[in-house]
């Protein structure tokens, strides 16, 4: 076996030391195995180690991590009823989350009844089929093992089958917990009914607490008043009350109209009244407001008549009776109209 590796004929080593046991040494094995070429060889050292040196297995298997299939090694172990001895490198690879690695350590952690190691591992890793673990943990003899297959059902939304279990062991607060998650309506008042009929007024109060969101409050009122658990419904239609007066304050603070628009509004309204009924007063500022004559001003028909030398309200002097008003009297000239906007000035012809 020396020359071998000394000859690097490493694979030739490792099978020399699996053929004769006699000639097997440990540093010299674990030396060797590292470096050989077919893979192979090192499953046939895993089983030479199980039959040989058992106890120095993990030792092995640790060498090996890098090089072999651990879902392979879990099957092969499984097959030589060995698993148990693989416990420490089954951990230590479980960090990889593989679904071979994953169910053979929760199996050794069922046969060992060790339910927190088995709590832990279906948090961490859940590559693993989950249902059946489940399946094979809900009628357990132990009473947590049953509250695991709950809650893996619970993890996998199967929440009718979560409460039922929960509700067979007595165990009211996973089941309000699991109701609270699933946030089904019918489900919260089925374990209404529940507590009803169990006569659990303290868990009653308390579902109503958790699932407040999913409770409809006609039932959570009837079921109270029916059996008489009015003071135990009570915080429940407080808190309800209280969230439906919030809930309609803000939409009547959405829906309001805002105080500017309704300023504007009055403003234009008034406006609108003052141009009606031409009274300047009542208008607002900067708008049209009606002109009218002020004190000691003539109105415009009047100074029209008075420029033609008419004098206000009759006819001018001098004028003969029966002729049409606007006429000169005789020997009198028209008045020239004077040049406007837009008119030539006399003598620009």
């Amino acid at each position: 076996v020396f020359l071998l590796k000394e000859d690097e004929q490493y694979d030739s080593a490792v099978k020399t030391m699996i053929a004769h046991s006699t000639a097997f040494q440990q540093d010299l094995f674990l030396d060797c195995v590292q470096k050989v070429r077919n893979v192979e060889i090192a499953y046939k050292a895993v089983q030479f180690y199980v039959e040989q040196q058992p106890m120095l297995l993990n030792r092995l298997l640790q060498v090996l991590t890098a090089q072999i299939d651990h879902s392979r090694v879990v099957h092969q172990l499984r097959k030589l009823d060995h698993l148990p001895l693989a416990t420490p490198y089954l951990k230590a690879v479980q960090k990889e989350n593989l679904s071979a690695v994953n169910e053979a350590l929760n199996e050794l952690y069922v046969e060992d009844e060790d339910y927190d190691a088995l709590r832990q591992s279906v948090d961490d890793y859940d590559n693993f089929d989950q249902i059946a673990l489940a399946q094979k943990i809900e009628k357990h003899e132990l009473l947590e093992f049953r509250r695991i297959a709950a809650y893996v059902y619970k993890k996998n939304k199967r929440y009718q089958k979560s409460v039922q279990l929960s509700k067979a062991d007595k165990m009211y607060k996973d089941s309000i917990e699991t109701v609270a998650e699933s946030g089904d309506s019918s489900l919260a008042e089925e374990i209404l009914r529940f507590f009803c009929e169990c006569c659990d007024r303290e868990c009653f109060c308390a579902t109503l607490f958790t699932c407040y969101q999913h409770i409809k409050p006609d039932v959570a009122i009837e079921l109270a008043w029916r059996n008489g658990y009015v003071d135990f419904v009570m915080p429940y239609v407080i808190q309800y009350t209280r969230h439906l007066h919030d809930k309609i304050q803000e939409i009547d603070k959405r829906t309001a109209p805002k105080e500017t628009e309704k300023t504007e509004q009055d403003a234009a309204t008034a406006a609108a009244v003052g141009m009606m009924y031409g009274d300047p007063a009542m208008s607002i500022a900067g708008g049209p407001a009606l002109l009218t004559a002020g004190p000691g001003m003539m109105p415009d028909y009047q100074q029209q008549q008075y420029m033609a030398g008419m004098p206000p309200g009759g006819m001018p002097a001098g004028m003969p009776p029966g002729m049409p008003p606007g006429m000169p009297p005789q020997g009198v000239m028209p008045p020239m109209p004077q040049p406007g906007y837009g008119m030539p000035q006399p003598g620009m012809y």
